[in-house]
């Protein structure tokens, strides 16, 4: 084992050597460098298991940040209220940015506060606004806690992305760990559960996005509800841009590439009003073939630079065009440059999931990891999808 990985990595993430490196989770680590455990085995579950093959601290560190997850996410449900696009309240000159990222775009505080709220007056630039968002976030402004001491202090099981910041550790079942064991009568429910991704907004506010550029979704597998009757909420790509809206991101362009053909309009009907103005509505499958016009990096190099902030969704259930862009991206600099989230499900040969992927699973769980890991190292915030 590297001693790297055994550094604490909010040591590491200000490192003057390593300040533009991915720093993986200990127990990311563990598991990618002790592949000869994992390799070749088809279960998601095995490392949350009894028989687990991880050492017993990296076990109770996992279990650890199991519960600071559900923690996590309880004070998420916390942010319930309207977020407004946080490139509008910069100012010129960004001397308000720490105010606006607090504020709007960190967690709510997992510190107890009794400092008496003043009245707030209108302007985000008011001293008095700024006492007042000061004692609500329970933090003085400039000194934040950052992601891991405030949530994950007990385990440190984040990885860390200098650009990015912190992000959830890279795993089987690649998806929640709550859906193991399969056995569970509560697995099914955390199959579809998102709440396992970790996105340091309060981060990406302060070091990605820019006052004057573009806000870009890429849905590749856009399968909304298309219910006539009803607005859709539910569908995992409309429920991400929401969770990016209540951080203060608000896209400004929407490309749903979607082969199964639906009415444009049914589609403009059902969706949130909020996505109808930056929809670009693609009814086609997308294309591997960079001379094609629906091959997703081609339209990006072609319309978008790397100062946008680009977030792009692949789940097209077709492994013979999702791999071929995974290593397009993994190859192309510039690319990587435009592109800063990437999400992916990735059908790899996997039991718990054998009923639902079927005969498109390819791969194994290993590869997989490894796949992932390359991309953040290459500087792309990868993220499994569900």
């Amino acid at each position: 084992m590297k001693k790297v990985y055994y550094l604490t990595l909010a040591l590491i993430a200000f490192s003057s050597s390593r300040a533009q490196e991915y720093v993986p989770a200990t127990a990311e680590a563990n598991v990618i460098e002790e592949s000869k455990n994992y390799d070749n085995k088809r279960s998601g579950c095995l490392i949350w298991n009894e028989d687990s093959p991880l050492r017993q601290d990296l076990k109770d560190a996992l279990n650890q940040w199991k519960k600071e997850l559900s923690q996590y996410n309880t004070k998420l449900q916390e942010k319930k209220e309207f977020t407004p696009d946080i490139r509008t309240l910069f100012n010129d000159d960004y001397s308000n940015i720490e105010e606006v990222c607090q504020q709007y775009a960190d967690p709510p505080p997992n510190i107890a506060t009794t400092t008496p709220l003043p009245e707030a007056s209108s302007s985000i630039s008011d001293p008095k606004t700024v006492e007042y968002k000061q004692s609500l976030r329970g933090r003085n402004l400039g000194t934040a806690p950052n992601l891991m001491q405030e949530y994950f202090n007990g385990s440190q099981q984040l990885s860390y992305s200098p650009k990015y910041g912190y992000m959830e550790p890279l795993l089987p079942p690649l998806r929640h760990p709550e859906m193991c064991p399969k056995s569970s009568p509560a697995s099914n429910m955390h199959i579809s559960d998102m709440s396992y991704l970790i996105e340091d907004f309060g981060h990406i506010c302060r070091n990605v996005i820019k006052k004057d550029k573009r806000t870009v979704f890429v849905d590749m597998g856009a399968a909304y509800n298309y219910n006539p009757n009803k607005i859709d909420t539910t569908s995992p790509g409309v429920r991400e841009i929401e969770k990016y809206r209540r951080n203060g991101i608000h896209f400004d362009h929407i490309y749903a590439y979607e082969i199964k053909q639906v009415s444009t309009n049914l589609v403009y009907k059902t969706i949130p009003e909020h996505m109808r103005n930056p929809l670009h509505w693609m009814n086609e499958g997308v294309s591997a073939d960079l001379r094609k016009k629906n091959n997703p990096w081609s339209m990006l190099k072609e319309n978008f630079d790397k100062d946008d902030f680009v977030v792009v969704k692949l789940d097209v259930d077709k492994m013979i065009v999702e791999l071929p862009l995974v290593h397009q991206l993994l190859q192309d600099k510039e690319v990587q440059e435009i592109v800063d989230i990437f999400y992916f499900e990735h059908h790899v040969e996997m039991d718990e999931m054998a009923e639902f992927w079927g005969g498109s699973m390819k791969r194994s769980i290993t590869y997989s990891l490894q796949l992932f890991e390359r991309l953040r190292e290459a500087g792309v915030a990868a993220h499994y999808w569900i």
